[in-house]
């Protein structure tokens, strides 16, 4: 039986400086969203903060975001995003996002490359096993 991915979870408020002159969420701001998500998620589900990050042998980098809009996200609205790794190739974790409003509607979905890069090489490397299993719930006996 496979483990379940933990899913990071978090809420966020649209802030003015985040919109367009339409009152839409500008679509380069989707990206950062889902990035902070994932930092705050690392922080608080993982254990990584920037400090500790800082001081690992690897880094993390986002290498591509393909970012699918169904609605607009307007100002002052609050947004909840999800993610979770959908699984590891080689160096690559695949992570799903999704954005949805208060009621539950999906504004924005967004697939997440992320590679392990080796510090001293500065090269992607294969995630190693230890590292892969904190993305997962711990197994109940």
């Amino acid at each position: 039986m496979s483990k379940a991915p933990i899913v990071f979870k978090s809420t966020h408020r649209i802030r003015f400086s985040d919109l367009d002159p339409y009152d839409h969420v500008g679509t380069g701001k989707y990206a950062t969203y889902y990035v902070d998500h994932r930092m705050q998620g690392l922080r608080d589900y993982v254990g990584w903060d920037l400090k500790s990050l800082e001081a690992a042998p690897y880094m993390v980098w986002v290498r591509r975001m393909e970012i699918d809009f169904i609605r607009p996200a307007r100002g002052d609205q609050e947004i909840t995003i999800t993610s979770f790794v959908r699984e590891f190739r080689g160096p690559d974790a695949l992570i799903e996002c999704a954005m949805t409003d208060a009621a539950g509607k999906s504004v924005s979905r967004c697939l997440m490359t992320v590679a392990h890069v080796d510090k001293a090489t500065n090269r992607a490397t294969d995630w190693p096993p230890d590292l892969m299993a904190r993305f997962y719930e711990k197994e109940t006996t």
